[in-house]
């Protein structure tokens, strides 16, 4: 067999070298090399798999089931490396069974939870065997999903057995919790006969998940019963042995064995099928969760075999079957009692009976639900599923008698905060049929709240044609005054920059305008600055966007406090401002403006743990000596601006003007390389 290995795979990786060179000569692309092993594919990341890399493989089948998903056959296959899933259509049935040496050509992909290979071709080879001592396994190891698709032994107790068409499920406790064991159904098989066995499954390990390919739990796939080694055989007959008194369950025993069936015995109080059956066996009660459907008259002594579990702070049974004792007991009369009695540990699972006041009904929910009072205490009472219809006709306020299994829920905060004791927060009252509520007391309508109701809508439709002609009014004046704060907000915002709440270039462009007419009739002069911040990028890259908007909006109110009232500094883009000076005495005002904006922009900026030191170049244009228009003063600017960054940075030049030498294009505070110093 090995030598028929290695002469396969060798034949593949011939083959493989020879397509790869002839695809050499025909394209000059490299093609990806095929993966030949299980954990080369299952290795993957989800983003290299779904590149549908080439695989073929050559392993031995340990699990194929064409019913199990409806969107494919699921097939597990293993070799020397490990296992892995392979995608195959589901139609038609591969001739392959566990065991069988197969070759697989396909393609990586990335599966529901982990890589996978969705087969294009699938072939017996011939027959082998299923790998022998594989590696224990717990149950929080295959929640960690570090033996997805591998091939393991895990022990467990079987719980029940769930048989459909096609598969078999079997539910499997182990230390930590339990898991699904699915396989192919068997004809004739009697699976019930492994529940409370303790067995070794040898199985793939499978994921179950969510839409978001997250593991929210595992399952184990196995073959066939050959995979299936019985420990510890369970009983032939689950009542055979010794019944166990209520109260002895999870009481303390050196030699106890929780994950074992238990047998009980009692007069059912209680039977909802399908769903709950509530028995006592003398002063004690307990509720069991059954899916048995076969109905028992109350007063029927019963035998009920399950395994014993903790829910809500309580013993019960799960996975449980039962069988009637013969005979029948005494008819238990309930007790009666007041509302708060209810909540003492002693009377939990057992009947009792109390009068309260219906105040409300849930009819719509699976479990048709009461609300009631019996004088300060409030519970509810569930009524089983086929009476919801007869809860209709109960009117609320009416005055009842209720019969039923008390049901003492834990406050599980005091509990918890105790010394170890339950402490009762509610009570559920569970009633066996309709006839459990006596009605003593239906309420009249003409009531003095009625009444007090009745003539108060009266009253209260003369008030509201008055006050809805008020409440009108104000609605108008609200929508009136929240259109202009919203035509006020949509224009500030349309106005200005976003970051640093500077005016924006339509404003700019705006008041520009306005400032040439003015120019235009009375002679005056203007200046218009362009500012680009140097060095921005290197802030950006080296301390983050962040860090760069907030050198921004620092520059921004320096540049606004150094220039007039009248002037307008505007953001236009990224790092470059404009400021407009209209009304100037004289041209040179603007290079005294420009000058004071060096000097505020030199003073370091504190961000963080970083201390920078900001230059700016800044280009002038004068009207109507560079410009007469907007766009030729914007231009004649821009061009100035980019003279200053031609001659090193971190100056002004007006445009047109030659430079009379660095005291007019620059300030002695100014650096011509912004520096960022870390850690200060």
């Amino acid at each position: 067999m090995q030598a028929q290995t290695s002469l396969g795979l060798g034949a593949i990786l011939i083959a493989a070298c020879a397509s790869a060179g002839a695809l050499g000569q025909s394209a000059p692309q490299s093609v990806p090399r095929a993966l030949t092993t299980a954990v080369a594919v299952h290795g993957l990341a989800s983003e290299q798999a779904a590149r549908k890399l080439p695989v073929r493989l050559r392993a031995v089948v340990t699990y194929y089931d064409p019913y199990i998903d409806t969107r494919h056959g699921a097939l597990f296959v293993s070799d020397a490396s490990g296992g892995v899933f392979i995608s195959v259509p589901l139609r038609p049935i591969l001739p392959i069974h566990a065991g069988d040496l197969v070759s697989i050509k396909g393609a990586t992909g990335p599966g529901d939870y982990a890589p996978i290979v969705t087969a294009s071709e699938v072939r017996k080879i011939g027959p082998s065997h299923l790998p022998v001592r594989p590696p224990r396994a717990t149950l929080t190891q295959m929640q960690t999903g570090v033996t997805d698709g591998q091939w393991v032994e895990i022990e467990g107790r079987v719980r029940s057995a769930h048989l459909e068409v096609n598969n078999v499920f079997l539910e499997v406790a182990t230390d930590g919790g339990s898991f699904t064991a699915t396989s192919l159904r068997e004809d004739r098989v009697d699976y019930e006969s492994l529940v409370d066995s303790l067995v070794l499954i040898h199985g793939d390990v499978a994921p179950q998940f969510n839409q978001r390919h997250q593991m929210v739990g595992v399952h184990v796939f196995f073959p066939s019963l050959r995979q299936i080694y019985v420990i510890e055989p369970a009983l032939r007959d689950p009542f055979a042995v010794p019944a166990v008194p209520v109260s002895q369950l999870f009481r303390f025993s050196p030699e106890s064995s929780l994950l074992r069936r238990v047998h009980v015995r009692g007069e059912v109080t209680l039977d909802w099928p399908g769903r709950m059956l509530c028995i006592a066996d003398g002063k004690d009660g307990i509720c069991i969760q059954t899916s048995q459907s076969s109905a028992l008259p109350i007063g029927t002594f019963v035998d009920v075999a399950g395994f014993p579990v903790i829910q809500q702070f309580k013993p019960t049974l799960e996975d449980a079957t039962f069988r009637a004792a013969g005979g029948a007991g005494q008819s238990q009369e309930p007790v009666a009692l007041a509302g708060g009695e209810a909540l003492s540990d002693g009377l939990d699972g057992k009947l009792i009976r109390i009068d309260a006041e219906l105040i409300g009904k849930d009819l719509a929910i699976d479990e048709p639900t009461l609300l009631l009072r019996s004088g300060r205490f409030l519970f509810a009472a569930i009524l089983p599923v086929e009476e919801s219809a007869a809860a209709v006709r109960w009117k609320e306020g009416s005055r009842v008698r209720l019969t039923g299994i008390c049901s003492v829920e834990v406050d599980p905060l005091s509990t918890n905060l105790g010394e170890g004791a339950v402490r009762a927060g509610s009570m559920r009252l569970l009633l066996r049929n309709s006839s459990d509520l006596l009605v003593l007391r239906t309420p009249s309508w003409w009531t003095p709240q009625h009444a007090l109701t009745a003539f108060a809508g009266v009253g209260a439709l003369f008030l509201a044609s008055f006050a809805w002609i008020a409440i009108l009014r104000h609605r108008v004046a609200q929508q009136t005054m929240a259109l202009r704060n919203s035509e006020t907000r949509l224009r500030h915002l349309s106005e200005h920059d976003a970051l640093t709440g500077l005016p924006n270039r339509i404003l700019l462009s705006d008041r520009l305008s306005t400032a040439l007419l003015r120019a235009d009739r009375f002679g005056g002069c203007i200046g218009l600055l362009m500012v680009d911040v140097d060095g921005f990028k290197k802030v950006n890259d080296a301390l983050g966007h962040e860090a760069g908007d907030k050198l921004l909006c620092e520059l921004a109110r320096r540049f606004s406090s150094s220039v007039r009232a009248t002037d307008t500094v505007a953001r236009v883009g990224g790092d470059e401002f404009v400021v407009l000076l209209p009304d100037l005495r004289i041209p040179v005002e603007a290079e005294t403006i420009s000058a004071k904006i060096l000097a505020a922009v030199s003073i370091p900026v504190q961000l963080s743990d970083t201390a920078i030191t900001n230059s700016v170049s800044i280009g002038i244009s004068i009207y109507p000596d560079n410009g007469t228009d907007v766009e030729s003063l914007l231009r004649t600017a821009d061009a100035a601006m980019y003279s200053v960054k031609a001659r090193g940075k971190c100056g002004f030049q007006v445009f047109g003007a030659k430079p009379a030498g660095a005291a007019r294009t620059q300030v002695p505070s100014c650096r011509q390389v912004q520096a960022i110093e870390m850690g200060r």
